[in-house]
């Protein structure tokens, strides 16, 4: 895709005093790096010459033999179509300072100076230099470079966000304490998350002097707050690949100044696969303490939001409609822990079980158990006669199983629960999620409405994680939630199937939630078009989907979620609880919004 650059960070070995056998080792990189098609490469500060040669940096020889290696360096990158960024040490006002070289293609396109020069250099500079907020553009994205220690990158950071830059390049050579390397990494992420922008870190350390100070050599690529790699050296250079995509850090950006670049180039098309993570669930944090975090927190933000909405309506009851399905057994759960925290008995919450014409003996009697389980109030309604009696009403043949049929029969469900919280003085709780509202998959009038949505931030693929956290806790529930979790997600609306299986298993109607839920995270999240999602969730699930059914289940689901924006356009109250949602203050769309200029470009792709 034209928007993707690629980016590499290497930490060349030096040999303190010795440019040339500095310049063999990045020589190397760059070479290896070549079939990769880079298209701009970061070097360290002082890849030519090595940070720990002290006073040695006022020898004119090293000084001569650092110059030497940096034209050199731009007769290696001439054989490139890249940028190359490289610090090395240069006479300058009577003596040596830090400088980081900009090359291009064998052309030296200017010095910029480093912030934090190491012991034996100067920091002072003359007319030779650019300035320190110069700006550079390489295909479609800006850089700027910003050298010293990355521990102090966040404010350095701020102070060049009038250039407009969406990768800041960091060549560093900052001594290693403990503890020190990590929170430059930290530095590095949280710029890159504050700022909405893209990170490279190139920190030099391998074969310099461990005396009077001790380096190490990492290199590491953010994007927005996002790992794409990160490597620490030992005793051997290092190098890091990763692809950036100016869409996903243009949509992120938090700043939007802009100074002209000084120097632009086109990058470089011809590449080879795509070199970033690619998560099939991108909602989450990587498997590990941090996603076991991140779902108990958003399992305590849902009770909470309830809390507050009970605490401030002074409402002290709950209604649910329960079908013993995933949504809503977590609104269950939430609503059963809300109680809880504003001590109030768990009575108060009436869970309502309303067995139609598709229920299933398992998902009924699952519900049943989960209501007893939790000790709160359950009332069993069906709706059978009532819907049959509508049906006469209307005059619709009940043997005809058609939207009429399914959709009866949510809203005979919505009507129930509003009069019984009318009755009880309560509020309706919500249990739709987040991926059913994006593919309108709600009856309009019916599970649609609610009091108030506690899912409807949360993905279906999300909710079925948080559900297995609460089952992994144990109690007299945990038996039904087990099998809640291996129950095929359905409305059940249709009669079961002679065995009494589910006949109505709604992943194999509209394709799995996990391609729905990778689709929208990257839609709403990056504004990623149509062709590119393709193009992202072919990389992402190769091996376990096939092009043409990505394509079709893409087309789906756009259709889908454009078709079903008016039902969006007037959801319940809620709580925005994620970073992406489709929650009124985070994205609006027309309901008359026509399709068929998202779903062109993808019907016209051929395998």
């Amino acid at each position: 895709m034209n928007s993707m650059l690629r980016v590499m960070a290497a930490c060349n070995r030096v040999k303190p005093g010795n440019p040339a056998a500095c310049t063999d080792s990045a020589e190397a990189l760059l070479l290896s790096a070549a079939a990769s098609s880079p298209d701009l490469v970061l070097l360290p500060a002082c890849a030519l010459s090595s940070a720990s040669c002290g006073d040695l940096f006022s020898s004119g020889e090293l000084l001569d033999a650092a110059s030497d290696q940096l034209d050199r360096l731009c007769s290696i990158s001439a054989e490139l179509s890249c940028f190359v960024v490289a610090g090395l040490p240069l006479f300058e006002c009577g003596g040596a300072v830090s400088a980081v070289a900009v090359l291009h293609r064998g052309r030296l396109i200017g010095l910029l100076p480093d912030q934090d020069p190491p012991y034996g250099m100067q920091n002072t500079y003359s007319e030779r230099f650019l300035p320190p907020d110069t700006v550079f553009s390489c295909g479609s994205l800006r850089f700027a470079v910003c050298p010293g220690n990355p521990e102090r990158l966040l404010t350095r950071a701020a102070a060049l966000q009038r250039t407009g830059f969406d990768l800041l390049l960091v060549p560093a050579c900052a001594p290693v304490t403990a503890g020190s390397t990590q929170r430059c990494l930290e530095a590095a992420r949280m710029v890159s998350r504050s700022l909405g922008c893209a990170v490279a870190v190139a920190n030099g350390g391998v074969g310099e002097s461990s005396s009077p100070h001790l380096y190490r050599g990492f290199a590491a690529v953010f994007e927005c707050g996002g790992e794409l790699g990160a490597k620490i050296a030992g005793q051997e250079e290092i190098s890091l690949l990763c692809d950036l995509d100016a869409d996903v850090i243009h949509s992120q950006k938090t700043f939007h100044d802009y100074q002209p670049a000084f120097f632009s180039a086109a990058a470089d098309g011809e590449k080879r696969g795509l070199l970033r993570p690619l998560p099939t669930d991108p909602f989450l944090p990587p498997e590990g303490p941090a996603r076991e975090a991140y779902l108990d927190e958003l399992f305590e933000l849902q009770v909470r939001s309830l809390c507050g909405r009970m605490e401030n309506a002074r409402i002290r009851k709950l209604v649910l409609g329960l079908s013993g399905g995933l949504d809503s057994t977590l609104a269950l759960l939430v609503g059963a822990a809300a109680l809880d925290a504003l001590s109030l008995p768990r009575e108060n919450l009436i869970g309502v079980t309303m067995p139609g014409f598709g229920t299933s003996d398992r998902t009924y009697f699952n519900a049943l158990g989960l209501l007893e389980a939790l000790g709160v109030t359950s009332r069993d309604i069906s709706i059978r006669a009532a819907v049959t009696q509508h049906f006469e009403d209307i005059g619709h043949d009940p043997a005809v199983r058609d939207i009429t049929y399914e959709n009866a029969q949510a809203r005979e469900r919505t009507q129930i629960l509003f009069d019984l919280a009318n009755e009880q003085g309560g509020l309706v709780l919500g249990t739709g999620d987040l991926s059913e509202a994006a593919l309108g998959w709600c009856t309009f009038g019916g599970d649609q409405l609610a009091g108030y949505n506690v899912n409807i931030c949360i993905p279906k693929t999300v909710v079925r994680l948080i559900v297995e956290r609460r089952a992994a806790r144990g109690g007299e529930e945990e038996e039904f939630l087990r099998d809640v979790l291996a129950t095929p997600v359905s409305p059940e609306l249709l009669p079961a199937a002679e065995s009494g299986e589910i006949a109505q298993k709604t992943e194999e109607i509209i394709g799995p939630y996990e391609l729905h839920d990778y689709f929208l995270y990257h839609m709403l999240r990056y504004r990623f078009r149509p062709a590119k999602l393709y193009y992202y969730s072919c990389a992402a699930f190769a091996g376990r989907y096939q092009p043409d059914y990505l394509r079709e289940k893409l087309i789906l689901f756009l259709r889908r979620f454009v078709s079903g924006q008016f039902k969006r356009s007037c959801s319940p109250d809620s709580a925005r609880l994620t970073d992406v949602s489709l929650h009124s203050a985070a994205y609006q769309i027309p309901s008359d919004l026509d399709p068929a200029v998202l779903i062109g470009e993808l019907e016209t792709i051929t395998f």
